[in-house]
């Protein structure tokens, strides 16, 4: 326990310390921070994405991981665990975080959005292999992408607030239906004009 009170904590020696860890934390600020839970909503709507993307996937060269793959982040010392990352880097099968990370998505609460359209953002925007993040609502139908600009800085390229639109991801040739990311959770049902 004393060695998460140490006052500032580099890449290096957060990632030799998280592998002894049983719990998954994130490092921020160089302050490691202690992963919580989330809502049926949030896990249903991260496994459907998941279950989207494998389905778009397979046999291109890249791989949807869920939260369990760490990518760090070098130009801020952070390390971040995205809810999913589509990676089309090299696979190794014994390493802990991804190697070429082409997509990220989370899916924050409504607690989280600031700090995921901010200070995630801006993490996720020093990754040179990053071509779009994207930010799917567990809350309510909306699904915000940002993509690199002309000076490379993330913009919000397109929000997505109805089920009949279609989410583009990088490397996949066939876009996922907001309804079929959306199922279950009773936000397509009560859009749906009665």
């Amino acid at each position: 326990m004393s060695e998460l009170r140490k006052s500032v904590w580099d890449l290096p020696s957060f990632l030799e310390w998280e592998a002894g860890q049983e719990e998954r934390y994130e490092l921020e600020a160089g302050e490691p921070r202690l992963m919580t839970g989330g809502s049926q909503a949030h896990a249903l709507i991260a496994s459907r994405l998941l279950a989207l993307l494998w389905q778009r996937l397979e046999g291109r060269g890249c791989r949807p991981y869920g939260s369990d793959l760490r990518v760090p982040i070098q130009a801020t010392g952070n390390c971040r665990y995205p809810d999913v990352t589509m990676d089309c880097g090299a696979f190794d099968p014994i390493a802990r975080e991804a190697s070429g990370p082409t997509v990220i998505f989370e899916v924050p609460s409504p607690s989280t959005t600031w700090f995921d359209q901010t200070r995630k953002l801006r993490d996720y925007e020093s990754l040179p292999s990053l071509r779009q993040y994207v930010l799917v609502s567990q809350s309510d139908l909306r699904v915000d992408v940002w993509r690199r600009g002309e000076r490379g800085r993330f913009e919000i390229a397109v929000s997505l607030t109805e089920c009949s639109q279609s989410l583009s991801v990088e490397t996949c040739e066939t876009p996922i239906p907001l309804e079929a990311l959306y199922a279950m959770t009773g936000l397509c049902e009560a859009a749906a004009p009665a």
